[in-house]
């Protein structure tokens, strides 16, 4: 029985938090990029630590950490200023980004194609490239439709994972109660 309720928690946690990325998908992104901010700028500070407090490193390696604990301290506060001010425009970025990987990944992709055509190999898939371009163009014309389709499968996801992981929790703890135990004494 102790099983069977612990599997119920659990299942209701993640229900919980889809439901809550339905009915309030603003407030969920803020929270998630918040941590995602805070995080980052944790980390930051600790390596920014770490590089000046360590004199055996040499000029070069100090400088590039710096560099970049200091690029990530600025972006992880740009950050938590976007997720409280709007975090809309922050999912859209996001989404803006995500296509820019797609488009130079389909680039690098083809130009590896028509290196492989070169050498001889006639069967080079042109398909993934495409969708990858398609995809990208997509997303760059339709950031927001993006976004708020992506944060409503994820919802859907938790909910539906949530709801079999109950069903099979169930069904596990109603199979153990149908074995029949049977003790027995040895007689003297």
């Amino acid at each position: 029985m102790k099983k069977l309720i612990s599997s119920i928690i659990l299942a209701l946690i993640p229900f919980a938090l889809g439901v809550f990325i339905l009915v309030f998908p603003e407030r969920t992104i803020t929270i998630v990029f918040f941590m995602i901010a805070v995080f980052i700028l944790l980390s930051s500070l600790k390596e920014l630590y770490i590089v000046l407090s360590f004199d055996e490193l040499s000029q070069r390696i100090r400088n590039v950490g710096i560099a970049k604990n200091a690029i990530n301290l600025i972006f992880s506060i740009v950050l938590i200023f976007l997720s409280f001010s709007n975090p809309t425009a922050l999912i859209d970025i996001v989404v803006y980004l995500v296509a820019i990987d797609l488009l130079l990944t389909a680039v690098s992709d083809s130009l590896d194609y028509f290196y492989l055509r070169r050498l001889g190999f006639g069967d080079v898939p042109f398909l993934d490239v495409g969708l990858r371009i398609a995809l990208s163009v997509i997303m760059f014309f339709f950031p927001s439709f993006i976004s708020s389709t992506f944060i409503k499968i994820v919802a859907v996801v938790l909910i539906v994972i949530s709801i079999l992981y109950l069903v099979i929790s169930i069904l596990k703890y109603k199979k153990k109660g149908d074995e029949i135990y049977v003790e027995y004494e040895e007689k003297n």
